[in-house]
């Protein structure tokens, strides 16, 4: 990705304040659900899919660039809503924090290390 100075600025503010204080849109997650990571997002493309809720999901990971989020979802009144998910003890890349910086410095609203299909559904409807 190419970035202007002041996105850079931004990016390296966030990384140096990352130690000390918590992610933009992050709240308590606390339990994780059991099993892993595709267990959870299932649960999660089955509740949008059943709900009619337009989604994406890159199931081609090997093809595009690196570090896309696992969600975008597009809910009515144009929200945005990109969710990270993550089991217990999983870790971002470097290239999803690049993402997840980028996305919030231009006001998406995003989510990362989302670990239970409670706090997916708080997320969708507002109950953080």
């Amino acid at each position: 990705m190419i970035y202007t100075l002041k996105e850079r600025q931004h990016f390296q503010d966030l990384i140096d304040k990352q130690a000390t204080s918590p992610p933009p849109n992050s709240f308590s997650q606390g339990e994780a659900d059991p099993g892993p990571e595709s267990t959870l997002l299932k649960k999660c493309t089955d509740f949008l899919r059943r709900n009619n809720i337009k989604y994406f999901h890159d199931y081609s990971r090997g093809v595009n660039e690196p570090g896309i989020l696992d969600l975008y979802i597009f809910m009515a009144k144009r929200r945005l809503v990109v969710i990270e998910l993550k089991i217990k003890g999983g870790r971002l890349s470097k290239e999803q924090k690049e993402w997840i910086s980028y996305l919030s410095y231009h006001g998406y609203e995003v989510y990362r290390n989302v670990k239970s299909y409670k706090k997916f559904i708080e997320i969708l409807y507002g109950k953080q």
